[in-house]
């Protein structure tokens, strides 16, 4: 068994408990990539690469992370985890509140590094651990002055008082549900339940939030996509489940890396990631779409297409929705044309007052991907050329649906509002080498 051991060096358990931190999504998105992002991966041109994580804005752009764990040591067994209780993965430590916050500042003040996410194994108990993390945002906030951004991780089963601690301490914090219900947590977390450890306490952080009692803009969460034989289905509810009624600003998805497949090392298969990346574009489209989870298209075994990306899924279910009027649709029917988002959405609404478009290049400068909105638009009820292809080459496949039923349907009533998202965005201010404001939709 491994032994916990207190004589390394500042960077030896930097060089631990990074590697063990990577696990863990860090502001990253699905940016267009299937290879899972700029969060997984370290940056391997930086000489800092084994401490330092590179992170997607979400408006694009990079900041520095040091992503790390305040100790790899850990009283759980969860299966999906590569440091549990029963598994030997190698050397195990933890950092002092102290020493972690001076460390960070190191970095920081070399310019290394915009921000602190920090995450941790449950040494001893959650609440022991927890407060530990607490100590060291606190150092960071008091002693040193630090007024950049924190992440916490709030550890299944702590106080309440402390998730109040948390919450004036960090600018976002999260509480990974991991598995979509209790039925499934069971199977790959046995140690933590799914009612009093986690949604308890992602009620008190939203409740919080929400009353506006600290500096946390925003509460995240975080599912594992595979262990448990949870279907895409089965996920996407409860992700529009806790928007509706959790008071959650956003998901992750972590593609299942197996910690005993020694072949694997760790690694994540191809379609993993392809069904990682279709989730984050459902969420996307759930959050920034105007999209709603009966819109989301699965097939008859409940998985998201992964042929085809969900918003063109869905186009293809409704083509009398389709084309839609550059210069007289509204801004939401917009945003259902496959290769317009909000941003190009809101300029072509705010350029045509001005200048209707006239032509399909017209749009280029509004950030519309042009290949993805053929066939769906036309304007002022004349298609841009007569090269223009078929408004659809192919039927959808047999056994595609959607209007799935929400978990909850009655409490939805005649809205249909994500509160934690509702009119906002949330800004945050990165500081390092440069100033970097983010707005995190």
């Amino acid at each position: 068994m491994a032994q916990f051991i207190r004589s390394l060096t500042g960077e030896e358990k930097l060089d631990i408990l990074t590697e063990s931190a990577r696990y863990d999504v860090c502001l990253a998105t699905c940016n267009g990539r299937t290879g899972g992002g700029s969060g997984r991966m370290r940056d391997p041109s930086s000489p800092l690469n084994r401490w330092i994580y590179p992170t997607a804005l979400p408006g694009g752009g990079m900041v520095h992370m040091l992503k790390v764990l305040m100790s790899n040591v850990c009283v759980n067994n969860c299966s999906y985890c590569f440091f549990g209780a029963k598994r030997n993965c190698g050397r195990r430590t933890g950092f002092r509140p102290e020493e972690l916050a001076a460390l960070f500042m190191g970095f920081y003040r070399a310019g290394e590094v915009n921000g602190l996410f920090l995450s941790s194994g449950i040494k001893g108990s959650s609440d022991e651990t927890m407060a530990d993390m607490i100590k060291t945002a606190r150092l960071l906030r008091d002693r040193y002055h630090f007024n950049g951004y924190i992440h916490l991780k709030i550890l299944p089963g702590i106080q309440e008082d402390q998730v109040r601690e948390a919450i004036l301490l960090a600018n976002r914090i999260s509480l990974n549900l991991e598995a979509p219900s209790r039925a499934h947590l069971e199977k790959i977390a046995p140690d933590k339940a799914f009612g009093r450890d986690l949604l308890k306490r992602m009620d008190w952080t939203g409740e919080l939030i929400r009353r506006g009692e600290g500096r946390t803009a925003s509460q995240t969460t975080q599912f594992v996509v595979g262990p448990s034989g949870e279907s895409d289905l089965d996920i996407l509810r409860t992700v529009d489940w806790v928007y509706r009624e959790r008071y959650i600003f956003r998901s992750y998805f972590s593609a299942y890396q197996n910690p005993d497949d020694p072949l694997r090392q760790g690694g994540t298969d191809k379609d993993s990631l392809l069904r990682e990346h279709r989730l984050y574009q459902c969420d996307f489209l759930m959050r920034a779409y105007g999209f709603r989870f009966p819109d989301l298209v699965f097939d008859d075994e409940n998985r998201i297409p992964l042929q085809t990306d969900p918003k063109t899924a869905w186009a293809l279910l409704h083509p009398d929705f389709y084309p839609v009027d550059i210069n007289r649709s509204s801004e939401e029917d917009l945003m259902r044309v496959p290769g317009i988002g909000p941003l190009s959405a809101s300029r072509i609404v705010e350029w045509r007052r001005e200048n209707p478009f006239r032509y399909e290049e017209d749009l280029k400068k509004t950030g519309c991907v042009l290949s993805r909105t053929k066939g769906y638009i036309e304007f002022s009820g004349r298609k841009s050329s007569s090269e223009q292809p078929p408004l659809f080459e192919a039927e959808p496949p047999r056994g595609w649906r959607g209007g799935q039923t929400p978990l909850e349907e009655e409490k939805i009533g005649t809205t249909y509002e994500y509160p934690a998202q509702k009119g906002k965005t949330v800004n945050y201010l990165f500081k390092g080498k440069n100033t970097i404001p983010t707005w995190c939709r």
